[in-house]
């Protein structure tokens, strides 16, 4: 139900879904106060109910650009207990209701352009993507891991951004978009590089120091050494890039990798980007499985990124994943205390899926740690 019917609403029961974007209010008054009787014609001065209670069927709530501040959404909004998609972006909210954590059907949870936000609440446990871009005054992120579910994770253009809490302990999160996100911690930075992702964008300048290989330019060549019993679950392909575009837009990262030693060639197009300043130098990671390529024992390998002409690739790293080390830092993990500071710097994020198009075909891979 869109705002040319909010009459409707008061008596709706079976309502699933309900769209008020850009119906703008006084961010002074409270939503008691906007909304005086549902039976009076639709304003942007009476936009939401004093309460949630009897929505039990809405599923879709979008909230963005209507200037809603703090005192504007009801404290019940956890009892919406159908609701799985919910857009509050574009508002000034300073917080949001700790009821959110309640909502325990949300898979969807849109925050972006909130630039007054400066804490989130705690997440719901089967949240799958959390957008909360442009929040420029966040300065920290609740725990992620306790949203066990979530693929995905963007946070771009959030400058005051230090610390993403559980993170190191996120199962499931294959996709990150950091972007302009220039205050995060070095401790942060680490834990993010160890991960296995489909697509990872961070500010930043010099490939890490982790990765095995590393070259000016967009290619690199390489020899693999000896495994010695060892197995390779694939590697991790860090570039330095920027855009030479006057605008933001979508930008796609594409590899071809070629085996000398064994006579093939694959290409792939990687997750598409958005830098959000086309001058500012940033890092993209990705993840290649070996179970795509098979790669062996002191194969030579050449690696070539290609942006087209909308990225200027500076630096390119690899970085090899090996079975093995994910045994023993598993084994590390296990004996961590919560309490030991910096610990988490040597804990990767676990198993992530990526899903990779081929020239061939499309493949569905499972991604292991690094």
């Amino acid at each position: 139900m869109r705002y040319s019917n909010l009459r409707q609403v008061k008596n709706s029961k079976n309502l699933k879904d309900l769209s008020l974007c850009g119906c703008k209010g006084s961010t002074s008054t409270t939503l008691a106060s906007r909304f005086r009787s549902w039976f009076l014609p639709p304003s942007p001065t009476n936009l939401l109910p004093p309460s949630f209670h009897g929505l039990d069927r809405l599923t879709t709530l979008s909230l963005r650009d209507c200037n809603l501040s703090d005192d504007a959404l009801p404290r019940d909004l956890g009892s919406l207990r159908s609701l799985t998609k919910l857009e509050l972006g574009r508002n000034s909210f300073r917080s949001l209701p700790a009821s959110l954590s309640n909502l325990l059907r949300l898979t969807s949870l849109k925050l972006d352009d909130n630039e007054r936000i400066e804490t989130i609440p705690d997440l719901p446990r089967n949240l799958d993507a959390l957008h909360a871009s442009n929040c420029t005054s966040l300065e920290r992120l609740p725990d992620i891991s306790v949203a066990s579910r979530m693929r995905l994770l963007y946070i771009a253009n959030c400058p005051k951004l230090i610390e993403a809490p559980g993170l190191d302990k996120s199962k499931s999160i294959s996709h990150i978009d950091m972007e302009g996100c220039y205050d995060i911690s070095n401790t942060l930075k680490n834990i993010i590089h160890k991960g296995c992702f489909s697509g990872l964008v961070l500010p930043g300048n010099e490939i890490p120091a982790l990765f095995n290989y590393k070259n000016e330019g967009a290619t690199i060549l390489f020899k693999l050494p000896e495994f010695d019993g060892r197995i390779l679950r694939g590697i991790n392909v860090c570039i330095v890039c920027s855009s030479h575009l006057e605008k933001e837009q979508t930008k796609r990262i594409g590899i071809n990798l070629t085996n000398h030693t064994k006579g093939f060639t694959k290409s792939f197009r990687a997750v598409a980007i958005n830098l959000v300043k086309s001058c500012e130098d940033h890092l993209w990671q990705g993840h290649l499985s070996n179970k795509v390529f098979n790669l062996g024992s002191e194969d030579e390998v050449e690696l070539i990124v290609d942006c087209g002409n909308t990225m200027i690739v500076k630096k390119t790293g690899v970085y090899l994943v090996f079975e093995q080390d994910e045994a023993r830092l598993n084994s590390k993990r296990s004996l961590d205390t919560d309490d030991v500071a910096g610990s988490s710097c040597d804990n990767p994020l676990q198993t992530k899926r990526m899903r990779f198009e081929t020239s061939q075909q499309n493949i569905d891979e499972n991604m292991d740690v690094a």
